[in-house]
């Protein structure tokens, strides 16, 4: 993307989020729609309108939510042309064992100095969430992770991310790692509007890897609301939280909710508001 390009969608996120009880946004929001996530930002993309703010601009903690950051950064080199899909990345020692599931994190099970494509890593990235993906994609990127972390706070504030800073790429408990709801939608519109072509991935119901199935974690993909991505995150210290979209009739909804207390209650959540955003759009 141009810079006269990131000037215009800059502006255009100032006007979509800037003001959430402007309009009939404010007229929804008198229904006094209510939800049990302790954060959640609803907001219809297709005309800028704010469906639901609940604490949008207090900080919390992002989890694995973080990886659509880490992907938009290789998206982003992918798209300038200093990264290609078949290049190949050597699994470091280290993305090999923090990424383990064995260490309590979600993982795609690449191996200690294996070799494995970007797209690969990218598909174990954002459908399975792994931890060993997103170091080693930090890695190739930046040479390590500290230098990584330093390009996602930076890209963060090209993007309007004014409240969130980053500490790593896959998103563990550090409290140095904090971001907003508001920003977080703000990151799935930048991602969905410009990388169609990668933001697909999001959406694949499956990876395998190394002889392992996995299926993508985000439940809204099976519920036949119009699902197309993004990512979910979970921390025992902060419960359970997604980055969600989905379209009905060309019209697209962005959903960011935290702190559920359990993969039941964050779909069920998600799903329900989903819903009401949709009637209150008239679809």
């Amino acid at each position: 993307m141009t810079p006269r390009n990131i000037v215009l969608f800059a502006f255009a996120s100032l006007l979509l989020w800037a003001a959430p009880e402007a309009g009939w946004a404010a007229a929804l929001q008198t229904k006094a729609l209510q939800t049990k996530a302790p954060y959640a930002f609803l907001i219809d993309d297709s005309t800028g309108a704010v469906l639901l703010a609940k604490n949008a601009d207090a900080p919390m903690s992002p989890a694995s939510t973080t990886k659509i950051l880490t992907a938009e950064i290789v998206f982003r080199e992918l798209a300038e042309g200093r990264l290609k899909l078949d290049d190949a990345v050597t699994i470091s020692p280290r993305a090999a064992r923090e990424g383990d599931a064995e260490s309590g994190g979600s993982s795609m099970f690449a191996q200690a100095n294996s070799s494995v494509r970007i797209e690969d890593l990218l598909r174990g990235l954002l459908i399975t969430s792994g931890n060993d993906a997103a170091i080693a994609l930090a890695e190739r990127v930046a040479g390590g992770e500290e230098a990584f972390a330093t390009l996602m706070n930076r890209r963060a504030g090209e993007l309007g991310m004014t409240r969130s800073h980053f500490a790593n790429a896959w998103g563990d408990g550090s409290p140095r790692q904090k971001v907003t709801a508001r920003d977080m939608a703000r990151l799935a519109s930048y991602v969905i509007r410009t990388y169609p072509q990668y933001y697909r991935y999001c959406g694949e119901a499956e990876f395998t890897w190394n002889g392992i199935r996995q299926h993508n974690r985000n439940p809204l993909l099976g519920m036949n609301i119009g699902a197309d991505g993004v990512k979910t995150g979970h921390l025992a210290s902060s419960g359970f939280g997604l980055v969600g979209s989905a379209v009905q009739n060309g019209h697209r909804l962005i959903l960011v909710l935290n702190g559920t207390r359990s993969e039941q209650d964050r779909a069920n959540e998600a799903r329900r508001l989903f819903e009401w955003g949709f009637h209150a759009a008239g679809l």
